[in-house]
């Protein structure tokens, strides 16, 4: 993935794409470290929170994304899970992909509520799906990148036309 200045209009949108490139080095940064799990327990904590915050904000990605394109409306009341099946719905993201990212909503979850339940195992399967949220997020650019362009297409369609509307009305009362 990139690690270039978030270009998008959405200033939540850049917040979330730089909050999670930080998270992405971190868990690299931590996962490099040779494990102790045997001698304390701050390996274990420090893996599971900082996938606890990359999922976290790949779900605000997905909800941010949603939310522009139009795939969801500021009125509904979605569940995480939503963001993903509407993405896919809308044919951005695969099947595999949707469940995949369903996944680490339930991980997620599973953290949030029931952390005494989180094993070494669960944790190792969170990190093998890094390429997949990598590549969730680089198509979740490209939406944005899309919308930007189709907006920026809009600008230019309507002051086009704005100015021929003014250059017939000069023409008229001339």
């Amino acid at each position: 993935m990139p690690h270039g200045t978030c270009l998008f209009r959405s200033t939540a949108c850049q917040s979330i794409l730089c909050d999670i490139r930080h998270y992405q080095e971190d868990a690299e940064s931590i996962f490099r470290r040779k494990e102790r799990f045997d001698q304390d327990r701050r390996d274990f904590y420090a893996r599971t929170m900082v996938l606890f915050a990359l999922t976290n904000r790949i779900m605000d990605l997905a909800r941010e994304v949603s939310l522009i394109r139009g795939y969801i409306s500021t009125e509904e009341q979605v569940k995480n899970k939503v963001f993903f099946k509407r993405l896919h719905d809308h044919g951005v993201i695969s099947w595999e992909m949707r469940q995949q990212m369903i996944d680490l909503v339930n991980f997620r979850n599973q953290v949030s509520h029931h952390f005494y339940e989180v094993t070494r195992d669960d944790i190792a399967k969170v990190w093998q799906t890094m390429p997949v949220c990598s590549e969730f997020v680089s198509i979740m650019e490209q939406e944005l990148a899309s919308h930007d362009r189709v907006k920026k297409g809009m600008v230019i369609i309507a002051g086009t036309a704005l100015i021929l509307l003014v250059l017939v009305l000069l023409w008229y009362f001339s």
